[in-house]
């Protein structure tokens, strides 16, 4: 039975290399010399028995066996991080800022006021606050990069605890010169032939939209024309020129203009639910029961 024989240090080399793909760009991002990181590496393999990476010149490979070592090392390097914050907050629950991402349909929306609402009542608590992809703010999460997170999809994943804060209505926007600006609601039959307006693959809000209103699938050929776009402020701007209609979250509501109609649809009852997610072993849980109050009342 092999004893084994690492430290924290050869895990974070192993983890730099994962994501740097080469030997040189991670002994750099890792501030050692590329022999030093090497020699670990090989240590590492030799000491677990295992093949972790291929080598194909200045390039790497992860073994399908090196890939579970890297799952489980990420793990090692968060509960490590863990042991370490813990020590800290015992002494002082606000040493560290609290690191929070939202996706890019929500952050812009709650954070400003959430920022506000936080240096009034809990002005001791720093924040770092970040915007991304559902799966990055995931992977950001699971590795200790970020403390909680704020999602409009739920998430089953046994190591995290999610806390459902509101539901955020999606109704649809156009134009008051839009053909549909005249009634009251909106059939879902009526939209076949209109351009819509749609965010581009990696939003969540995309498949939500699809799966509340069908024939916005990109694939259907009942639309006049289908425009993607990477923000949905870019949406409210063209929707306003009359130059095609949506489906808007109430929290996107801010600062709608007058020109911009909001319409029920379908069934009118579409909606998606705003979480905060975080790891069941976060070492401070109490602090997210003390922020989802005020995350709630920032959209108000």
């Amino acid at each position: 039975m092999n004893i084994l024989n690492f430290t924290l240090t050869d895990l974070r080399y192993l983890t730099a290399l994962y994501e740097e793909k080469h030997f040189a760009k991670a002994a750099e991002r890792s501030f050692v010399s590329q022999p030093t990181l090497s020699i670990a590496i090989k240590k590492l393999e030799e000491n677990l028995g295992i093949k972790i990476f291929e080598r194909q010149n200045h390039d790497v490979i992860t073994t399908s066996s090196g890939q579970k070592v890297i799952d489980q090392a990420y793990k090692i390097l968060s509960e490590a991080n863990n042991l370490n914050e813990i020590a800290k907050l015992a002494l002082n629950p606000y040493s560290e800022p609290l690191r929070i991402g939202a996706i890019f349909t929500i952050g812009p929306y709650i954070f400003p006021q959430f920022v506000r609402h936080v240096v009034k009542e809990i002005p001791e608590l720093k924040l770092l606050i970040e915007e991304n992809y559902t799966n990055v703010l995931l992977d950001k999460l699971m590795s200790g990069m970020l403390d909680v997170i704020i999602l409009a999809t739920p998430d089953e994943h046994k190591e995290l605890i999610q806390i459902d804060l509101f539901k955020d209505d999606l109704d649809l926007i156009c134009s008051k010169d839009n053909k549909l600006a005249k009634y009251v609601s909106i059939k879902l039959s009526q939209l076949e032939k209109e351009t819509f307006l749609m965010l581009g693959s990696g939003h969540c809000l995309r498949d939500q939209v699809i799966e509340a209103c069908p024939t916005t699938n990109q694939n259907s050929n009942q639309f006049a024309n289908l425009i993607t776009s990477s923000s949905l402020e870019t949406i409210k701007y063209m929707v306003e020129m009359d130059l095609g209609i949506s489906i808007l979250p109430r929290l996107a509501r801010q600062n709608l203009s007058t020109d911009i109609l909001v319409k029920k649809f379908g069934k009118g009852n579409s909606f998606r639910m705003i979480s905060l997610v975080y790891r069941k072993n976060y070492p401070h849980p109490e602090l997210i029961q003390q922020i989802a109050p005020i995350l709630i009342n920032s959209i108000k």
